[in-house]
């Protein structure tokens, strides 16, 4: 359980400490006030990224002085986790110790729903796949190392087919058995079968009921390494490598598939019951459940579905924050059991 944030330098925020004495915590106040940005904070001292920012773009650029940092400190059952980053480093610390990246993150986790997911989910391949991925981060932190080894790997072939690409348009060569290819087609081989099974086995893990999450590979019901051979022309045509984890996807069917026939209440209602059931996932493999995070997902719900997500039996199981322009809004369940920040008092 967090009981207190402190945030040096973060998004709009030059200093601010705030105490949490609750289990619910509704963070309220008028739009651009910091509340998405506390949540932000919060998502990446649990799980060491944010969720919709890249890089630096959290470090405040209103800083005296020429190196720009940020910093963020929560107490987190009675220790004190720090998280310092500026443009060239980052530091952890636990109770003012430092310690790796492995153990920082062993005992926090957070999971974030927000209506933009809504949208990104069903429209964007790319943001489906960071979704799963994220999952399985969070419960082994080393498997973003693979997904970074991936990603290099990914460059280096894409690179090298853009050099036979090249030779192929001017003279004509298409190098199917060139050794270098076959090197980088091998090395993308071996990372490529181990992501791909952890995909399809968290995608197994968050089905449940009435709705299935179905991973969907780009080389379809053809063996990795059989797929990429018989595309091999394709990638040197293109300088590009065309199937993979990289073009791989994931659908939700309920009876259908969501993203083509569901109307937006059905969307909205299946990405938060997937929050869910990831949360019982996380909370499964690490042995407590995630600090939940909702941020405005009120104005994105009816009311009938506002009450399925804020329901008791859900908020109880961890701490949660909630972010709302008006908590007024909020059902009278969730404001008899929360505390209440009024952002607005912050300046």
């Amino acid at each position: 359980m967090i009981e207190k944030i402190k945030l040096t330098n973060f998004r709009r925020f030059k200093n601010i400490e705030i105490d949490i004495e609750k289990d619910i915590i509704v963070l309220h106040g008028d739009n651009g006030k910091g509340k998405s940005s506390i949540l932000e904070a919060i998502y990446l001292i649990t799980n060491g990224f944010s969720p919709w920012a890249s890089s630096d773009e959290y470090i405040s650029n209103n800083q005296d002085g020429e190196e720009k940092f940020s910093r963020i400190e929560m107490t987190i059952d009675q220790d004190t986790y720090s998280y310092f980053k500026n443009a060239s480093k980052r530091v952890f610390q636990i109770n003012n110790h430092k310690t790796t990246p492995r153990k920082f993150f062993e005992k926090t986790a957070s999971t974030i729903f927000n209506p933009e997911q809504i949208e990104i989910l069903m429209i964007s391949p790319s943001n489906r796949r960071q979704f799963i991925d994220e999952a399985i981060v969070i419960i082994d932190y080393e498997f973003s190392n693979k997904l970074k080894v991936f990603r290099k790997v990914l460059r280096q072939r894409n690179a090298y087919l853009k050099k036979l690409s090249k030779d192929f348009y001017e003279r004509g060569i298409i190098a199917r058995n060139d050794p270098q290819l076959n090197f980088w087609t091998n090395e993308f081989l071996s990372v490529s079968k181990d992501i791909q099974e952890r995909r399809i086995n968290i995608c197994k893990d968050l089905c449940f009921d009435h709705l299935k999450v179905n991973y969907v590979k780009s080389n379809k019901d053809i063996a990795l390494e059989d797929a990429l051979e018989s595309s091999k022309k394709r990638d040197i045509a293109t300088g590009y490598t065309n199937v993979g984890p990289h073009r791989d996807d994931w659908e939700l069917i309920n009876g259908m598939d969501i993203k083509k026939f569901g109307s937006r209440g059905e969307k909205r209602l299946a990405i938060g019951q997937l929050i869910f059931k990831k949360q019982e996932i996380i909370a499964k493999k690490l042995g407590f459940y995630p600090i939940l995070l909702l941020d405005d997902i009120s104005s994105e719900l009816d009311q009938k579905n506002t009450e399925l997500i804020f329901n008791d039996e859900s908020l109880k199981k961890q701490q949660t924050f909630i972010t709302i322009v008006n908590y007024k809004e909020l059902p009278k369940n969730v404001l008899k059991n929360a505390q209440l920040i009024d952002l607005n008092s912050f300046e």
